[in-house]
């Protein structure tokens, strides 16, 4: 007899745990973001150096680039996608966004193709947003934040600006600060861009 209530209190044991794991899953499967529609964007052409702004959304999510060594993007804190040409070649961004809090997540895409080189800001004395210089040797592990930076003459801070590297392999860079570290011995390009203006400098970075 003991047996026989030990097996039915183990049955009715398991058909409590099946239940509750079906539970958990159908809460947790109804809980995962879900994009309702996809659409094509028109197709950007980028001189190398330069940048692309997205329209302000509500929100963003899933950001990604096919080639990143051809397009390095990112979000600004007003919501916009800022794609900016790091190489010639042709790439496509992807990202999910919301126009508003109360729409459903859109699949976005975004074909680039960066031909040419614009001249940079940097060679400039007066306009645009110009470093003070156009290149830089860092050591590995080292923290660095660019300063003596110029926005149409007048000195600018770097958190003032939204910040791209050309490769996370030698250097990362906080989008929102400048703050850089050396992570890898190699070079890269690290890109600053004007919110306001959309003006992009850039700076090459060797890390030893």
């Amino acid at each position: 007899m003991k047996k026989c209530r030990a097996a039915v209190l183990i049955s009715i044991i398991a058909l409590i745990f099946a239940g509750f794991s079906t539970a958990v899953c159908a809460y947790a499967a109804s809980t995962e973001e879900s994009s309702t529609s996809s659409v094509t964007l028109n197709a950007v052409t980028l001189a190398e150096h330069t940048s692309y702004t997205s329209d302000e959304y509500f929100g963003v999510i899933h950001l990604s680039v096919d080639n990143k060594s051809v397009v390095a993007a990112t979000t600004d804190t007003q919501g916009h996608v800022v794609m900016t040409a790091v190489g010639s070649g042709s790439t496509t961004v992807r990202y999910w966004f919301k126009s508003v809090d109360s729409s459903d997540w859109t699949s976005a895409a975004v074909p680039i193709t960066v031909s040419g080189t614009a001249v940079s800001a940097s060679a400039t004395v007066s306009s645009g947003l110009v470093f003070p210089q156009t290149s830089l040797i860092v050591a590995k592990g080292s923290e660095y934040t660019m300063t003596g930076i110029t926005l149409n003459g007048t000195s600018v801070e770097a958190s003032q600006l939204l910040w791209v590297a050309s490769t996370s392999a030698v250097i990362t860079v906080e989008p929102n600060t400048g703050k850089v570290t050396a992570v890898g011995a190699g070079t890269a390009v690290l890109y600053a861009i004007d919110p306001a203006t959309k003006a992009a400098a850039s700076i090459s970075l060797s890390v030893y």
